[in-house]
């Protein structure tokens, strides 16, 4: 676990920077075109007058006080901040220096942290800094409650290995004020079923894993509510979904060691491809639709396992520590257990994700913008690859407006955040993004806003290439 909070690159010291922190009273945007996300229509020629972090006004001409700071959107268009429904920015000491200020480059005003090697009590306190204005960064929410069998994937998550186990450590999530319970990849069925029971005993919503001995649709009979990755869908359009949890069940159960347990999960790409049937896939996205259940897919981290990577002298690259780029540059054990079946297989694969992606759009199932960016999973960039997994969807049959619901209306209104609702309205919270041309039209804007408002404070292209400076300069 960390010990300390270390936020030095946080406390921003340039003038431009330390005044987007001094929060105005009032500011007036003039002169943009709303961009209304939910039905694709227009307010061009209006005006937004932000009071105390929230949207207070929307007119064609509005007035401000003597002492607003008013700011000429120039014709600009305005949506609603953007959302990375899947990240982890507590697995160092020091991410969050980097990773925030990213997020807000790229337009990301809300991210979802799902796991950490941080203490609660100590994401918390950044969460609560962000909240006052102390700290710069997106709003952020603590669901990283993962929950697995023992010894557990990842350092520094709870463990259940019985029904009994399951239930006490909810217990304890409840206790400590997460917002949801994180299940994980290697639950048996009856401690999953237990954690999901616990779950809606304490009112809280099961994200998470699908465990790897679990039927999508025993998750789905669970309740449980937001599924992480994108994987396993696939894999229940296949006629020999059954057959595969078997012969994991069974090989856990006679206590096969993890390269046997590796082995049998790496062949199910090859079996998936061989057994997808389209009309079991449309009955299983029906089903998954009518329970509402929503999915971060996390397409972008295929990058990772198909070395398509960025050069050493990309800016997003050069915006991270140099030792981060140095650990990303040795052998990964991910890629280690890789076998040449899968390797041969991963573009079959990946075309087979993003079909099944654009059937479940289709069919409903609603979807959450994420990217599983972290310091721990190499290449995918926190806010960057956000934008990379908005231009996935639309290389998928997404129109730019679908691509962009599932990263505004979609997570704030699954969060349920008071007075956040991926619009943009009077008494909404003022979290916008202005670009320079219509994102309906190509998504390609969102690489450089013109300003980036979170929570009321204007970072305007002046301060936003003042914080990608702060950040070359760190990554030297």
């Amino acid at each position: 676990m960390m010990k300390k909070l270390c936020l030095k690159a946080l406390t921003l010291t340039t003038a431009i920077l330390a005044g987007a922190l001094a929060s105005h009273a009032e500011t007036l945007l003039t002169d943009v075109t709303l961009v209304h996300i939910e039905d694709g229509s227009l307010s061009p020629d209006q005006s937004i007058l932000i009071r105390d972090g929230f949207i207070a006004e929307i007119a064609p001409d509005l007035t401000a006080s003597e002492t607003a700071d008013t700011i000429n959107g120039d014709g600009g268009f305005v949506i609603p901040g953007l959302w990375d429904s899947h990240v982890h920015i507590f697995s160092t000491a020091d991410e969050p220096d980097t990773a925030l200020p990213l997020y807000l480059l790229n337009g990301v005003t809300g991210i979802r942290d799902m796991g950490a090697l941080w203490p609660i009590a100590e994401q918390k306190a950044l969460q609560a800094r962000i909240a006052a204005g102390e700290v710069l960064g997106p709003r952020l929410i603590l669901a990283g409650a993962w929950v697995d069998a023992s010894p557990g994937s990842w350092p520094g998550m709870f463990l259940a290995d019985t029904p009994a186990q399951a239930k006490s450590v909810v217990g304890q999530i409840a206790q400590e004020e997460w917002a949801a319970v994180k299940s994980y990849s290697m639950l048996d069925e009856a401690t999953y079923l237990a954690l999901a029971d616990a779950a809606t005993a304490q009112g809280l919503p099961l994200v998470g894993h699908i465990p790897e001995r679990v039927a999508l649709a025993t998750a789905i009979s669970a309740g449980q509510a937001g599924m992480e990755h994108f994987g396993r869908i696939p894999m229940a359009c296949s006629r020999k979904e059954e057959q595969m949890l078997n012969d994991l069940r069974q090989a856990m159960n006679s206590g096969a060691d993890l390269t046997r347990i590796f082995e049998i999960m790496a062949a199910r790409n090859g079996i998936i491809l061989r057994t997808w049937d389209e009309n079991l896939c449309t009955g299983v996205l029906d089903t998954m639709a009518a329970a509402n259940l929503h999915v971060s897919p996390t397409l972008v981290v295929a990058d990772f396992y198909t070395g398509n990577w960025p050069s050493a002298d990309a800016p997003r690259m050069q915006m991270i520590p140099a030792a981060l780029r140095e650990a990303w540059g040795k052998p990964d054990f991910r890629l280690a257990a890789m076998t040449d079946e899968v390797r041969a297989l991963a573009q079959d694969s990946i075309a087979l994700d993003r079909k099944t992606f654009a059937m479940a759009h289709a069919a409903g199932v609603p979807i959450l913008a994420s990217t599983d960016a972290s310091f721990a999973n190499p290449y995918p960039f926190h806010g960057f690859s956000l934008l990379d997994e908005l231009d996935i969807y639309v290389e998928a049959g997404l129109s730019p407006r679908e691509a962009l619901f599932t990263a505004t209306l979609a997570p704030a209104r699954f969060f349920d955040l008071p007075d956040l609702d991926g619009t943009i309205a009077p008494g909404r919270h003022a979290d916008l993004v202005v670009l320079d041309t219509n994102p309906l039209v190509s998504l390609a804007t969102l690489r450089r806003p013109q300003a980036v408002i979170a929570a009321g404070r204007v970072l305007d292209r002046a301060a936003l290439d003042a914080l990608e400076e702060n950040l070359l300069n760190a990554g030297k």
